[in-house]
């Protein structure tokens, strides 16, 4: 039988897919838990002072569950920023 006490997973938990929209619910490394929802065909990147463009500018959406599947549960939501994550020209 499993541990009452068992350790929350932390990561990605669930990815869905509505109305051409990724939904992914996650718990991030300090535990706490939301959902990030982006478009299926992917987004635009911009830096948040200057509001411009930042590298090629846009994330894929299987790319972007790909990138949250592979880093969440290693950071905290405040410590993740899709600009982080863009490919620089």
């Amino acid at each position: 039988m499993g541990n009452i006490e068992q350790e929350k997973e932390l990561g990605v938990l669930d990815v869905k897919i509505e109305n051409d929209y990724y939904i992914v619910s996650i718990r991030w490394a300090d535990g706490k838990e939301n959902e990030h929802h982006f478009p299926e065909k992917g987004f635009p990147v911009v830096d948040p002072e200057t509001k411009k463009k930042v590298g090629a500018g846009w994330i894929d959406g299987k790319k972007a569950v790909k990138i949250l599947r592979e880093n969440s549960a290693n950071m905290t939501e405040e410590e993740f920023s899709w600009t982080d994550f863009v490919k620089i020209e």
